[in-house]
Parts: C-alpha cells; sequence; structure tokens
C-alpha cells in the first residue's frame, strides 16, 4: 500500500515566456493520455532531504522546459489543441509504500500502479488538467526510492520524455546544462503550410486493422485478460538472433538486419505462433518511427514534441510461420524505409483531412483508454523500441536507476525492447500479452532462438 503524504505545485524557478505556442499535427493526433514510466533507485536516502532535491530541481528544469509548467486548451469541441505557457507549474507527490521494493517483483503488477500519479480525463476539463506529474515514494526501510512520471504525450513523445528526464537528473546532481543539451522549443519547423492533396501512399496506418476471420468486431479479444512480463535475451541470444536473420538473408550486399529488426520480426513470430490462428489470417505489426532525421531539413537537434509516426508491416500468418526470420524482418525494414520526407508530409495532409482532430487521433494513434481506444491486439501486434533512447543517464546524485520502464499492466497487448540496466549488451522484452497464450508465447520466444 502506497501512502500520500504531501503534494505540491512546483513553478519554474524564474520568469518564463508566456503566450500560446501552437502545437503541431504530430502533437494533435498523440494519444489524448499521460505516459506513465518509473524509475527505481537502490540507495540508501534521507525522504524528507530527497524530496526537497527533487521539487528544488524540478523547479530548475521547468525554467527550460517551461511548457511542461504550462496547461492546455481546445480552440473548439473536437477541434485542435493549442498550449497556454501559463506557468501553472507541474505536480510533484510526496509518497511512502508500506512494503520494501522487493515485493512489487518486476513492477509488472498490479501494485506497481500506484506508484505512478493518475490523472483524470473524466472529471478534469482539460485547460486544468497538469500536463506533468511526479511522485517520489519511499519503500519501507531506506534502500530504495521510486521516481513515478506522467506526463502529457500531447507535449513529449519517448524521445523528448527522455531527454527532459535526463537533463533534470543532471541539475539535481548539481551540474549545469550545456548548450547542445538545452531544448529546443519550437514546434513550427513542423508547420507545413501546403495544403492537403491526394497522397501517393497507401497509408496502412490509418485504415482498420484486420480483425480475427469470422469476427465482426474485437470485443471478444479486447475483453480478454492481458498479463504482462519481462523477459531477458543475453547479449550471446540477441547476437544469435541477428546471425539467424542474416544467415537467412537472400539480398547480398545490403546492410544487415539490426537487433531492432531481428528481435521485432522474432517477437512476431512467437506471438502468430503462440496464439495458434487460421494459415490465411491477415496479421499487422505496429511500431513508432522517429522521424526527425527522416524530415528534409531535419528536425533540430534536441527538439521537443512529438516527432514519432506509425509504421505497419502486413502478413498473413501462414507466411510469418513459414517463411525464415529474414523474411519477417525485410517487411519491417521496408515498412520502416517507406518513411521518407515525402511520406511524413502526405500523412500530415491525411491528418488535415479528417473531419475534426479526435477522427485523426482514434485512426492514427488511438483516443484514451475504453471502449473507444484503438485495438491493436490479437490478431494484431504492437512494439515500440527504447533501445536507442539513453535512459540509464537518469541519476539524480543516488547513482543510475535499477529499472525503468512502464508500470504495472497496460491493457492492451504490446512489447517494448529496453536496454537491460546491466550495461552487459543484454536487451528485456516487456511484454503485455493475452494470459490464455503467454506461457506458449514465453516456450517460444526462447526455443526458436
Amino acid at each position: 500500500m502506497v501512502t500520500i503524504k504531501a503534494s505540491y505545485t512546483v513553478v519554474p524557478n524564474q520568469p518564463t515566456p508566456g503566450g500560446i505556442q501552437w502545437l503541431s499535427d504530430f502533437d494533435q493526433v498523440a494519444r489524448l493520455l499521460h505516459t506513465q514510466t518509473i524509475y527505481v533507485f537502490h540507495a540508501k536516502h534521507n525522504h524528507d532531504a530527497l524530496v526537497e532535491q527533487m521539487r528544488n530541481s524540478l523547479s530548475k528544469i521547468l525554467s527550460h522546459y517551461y511548457p511542461a509548467a504550462g496547461r492546455l486548451r481546445r480552440l473548439e469541441e473536437g477541434g485542435r489543441l493549442e498550449l497556454d505557457c501559463n506557468a501553472k507549474g507541474a505536480v510533484l507527490i510526496e509518497a511512502e509504500s508500506t512494503k520494501p521494493v522487493h515485493d512489487y517483483g518486476d513492477f509488472l503488477g498490479e501494485s506497481a500502479n500506484d506508484l505512478v500519479p493518475t490523472v483524470n480525463y473524466t472529471k478534469t476539463i482539460i485547460e486544468e488538467l497538469p500536463l506533468l506529474l511526479v511522485q517520489v515514494t519511499s519503500f519501507l526501510g531506506d534502500e530504495a526510492f521510486c521516481i513515478g512520471v506522467a506526463v502529457s504525450h500531447i507535449l513529449f513523445d519517448g524521445i523528448s520524455a527522455i531527454h527532459f528526464i535526463n537533463s533534470w537528473a543532471k541539475l539535481a546532481r548539481g551540474d549545469t546544462l550545456e548548450p547542445h543539451e538545452r531544448p529546443f522549443l519550437d514546434r513550427t519547423v513542423l508547420k507545413f503550410t501546403d495544403p492537403p492533396s491526394t497522397s501517393p501512399f497507401d497509408h496502412q496506418e490509418f485504415k482498420p486493422m484486420p480483425l480475427i476471420l469470422g469476427r465482426s468486431d474485437n470485443t471478444v479479444e479486447r475483453n480478454k485478460r492481458v498479463n504482462a512480463t519481462k523477459l531477458k535475451l543475453t547479449a550471446e541470444q540477441v547476437g544469435k538472433l541477428k546471425n539467424k536473420a542474416n544467415a537467412d538473408k537472400s539480398t547480398k550486399g545490403s546492410r544487415p538486419y539490426t537487433r531492432f529488426e531481428a528481435i521485432a520480426a522474432h517477437v512476431w513470430k512467437c506471438a502468430s505462433k503462440a496464439r495458434g490462428l487460421d494459415q490465411n489470417q491477415p496479421t499487422l505489426l505496429r511500431f513508432s518511427v522517429d522521424i526527425r532525421n527522416r524530415l528534409i531539413p531535419p528536425l533540430p537537434r534536441n527538439y521537443i514534441g512529438n516527432a514519432l509516426t506509425i509504421g505497419s508491416a502486413s502478413s498473413h500468418v501462414g507466411e510469418i510461420l513459414s517463411s525464415p526470420l529474414a523474411h519477417v524482418a525485410q517487411k519491417i525494414r521496408e515498412s520502416v524505409e517507406m518513411i521518407t520526407h515525402e511520406f511524413i508530409r502526405a500523412q500530415i495532409d491525411v491528418i488535415r483531412s479528417q473531419d475534426h482532430v479526435n477522427k485523426a487521433r482514434t485512426l492514427f494513434f488511438g483516443a484514451n483508454e475504453g471502449k473507444d481506444a484503438l485495438f491493436f491486439g490479437n490478431p494484431n501486434f504492437r512494439i515500440t523500441s527504447w533501445l536507442s533512447m539513453p535512459m540509464d543517464e537518469a541519476d539524480f546524485g543516488w547513482g543510475k536507476p535499477v529499472y525503468i520502464g512502464l508500470a504495472g499492466v497496460v491493457r492492451q497487448e504490446r512489447a517494448v525492447i529496453t536496454q537491460s540496466p546491466d550495461g552487459d549488451g543484454s536487451v528485456i522484452l516487456v511484454l503485455h500479452f493475452q494470459d490464455e497464450h503467454m506461457q506458449l508465447f514465453k516456450n517460444y520466444f526462447y526455443t526458436e532462438i
């Protein structure tokens, strides 16, 4: 059980620019939710001193990331959002757990949800919702604590959020931000002004996802229990997967398949096999793609905002299961390589052509949680890579975190690939999967490497 001891409003420690900030089309279609992650530290500490240091350093970092102290506002019902840089502040919650840290296991159980701030979108109007909430929780004893972060996805994508956390940690350690570490906050670099046009691309990402054959909706699958587990691939196992994919590769001379391509292909194969679906069943794999260096010109270094788009690879279960790993990895690669500057511009045109922003958001990333949320589970899957993110740099002065990731069980099937905090080249797959198929997935995941 977690007890909330206090809640503080934290504002920037110096005056910051005010006014309304324009939000890009990719900000508009980001999920209208707060992304929740936790950072767990094994370190002896004084609870009161810890909270005080986090409050002071949060105030300092908000002077650089001042949009996080603002609020969203709607231009019209169902229409675009704007960011009001009114410095109303972020929220820092002081909490204590009555359990020791080891009782939380791998932080994927339901009790871990208590370590992250919750945001109620139904009881609070959007103009009053804090965009950033942080919970500092000490566990029973003084050997560990946790920092739970909830940040509006409209404000930050994952890359932006990690940059924010690492910069905050640097200030908390007593360091200063170098000029090249400061955030680039002008989102108008994504303000393309060309009128909408007919796109030459198929744009699978806006189409309804396949249903299980013979079904008219996804109600049955949506209501099934999803469980969570953490699967580790050693550096040797990662190497074996990459070697397996590249040994099967028929296109000689092209660059080798990456860790992400090999692991994602392996996960897609394992999920398809564990579910026991018909060989003719269509299946879609969705994943996020960073567009920062895909635009012409590239976005400025340290651009803060949503700069992700959706990639999707499609196939049939029979093809996925009967093909070598390289074939599946190639499907993923081709869907990533399709996302060029021209594709992104055309995608923005499709977003703008929708009747309402809410409609575009539901098609693209999904609406809020609940019956209207985009469902990307069985027979489809969603996978996210955090492999390139420097997540272990979040040292607030007590050493590097021993766990970074999602807390608790999410409602939909998905996988997140992260670097292991052990620093030995191993990789962690945090898997949220239908409970009835979980054991089979785990069996295939290791036996078919």
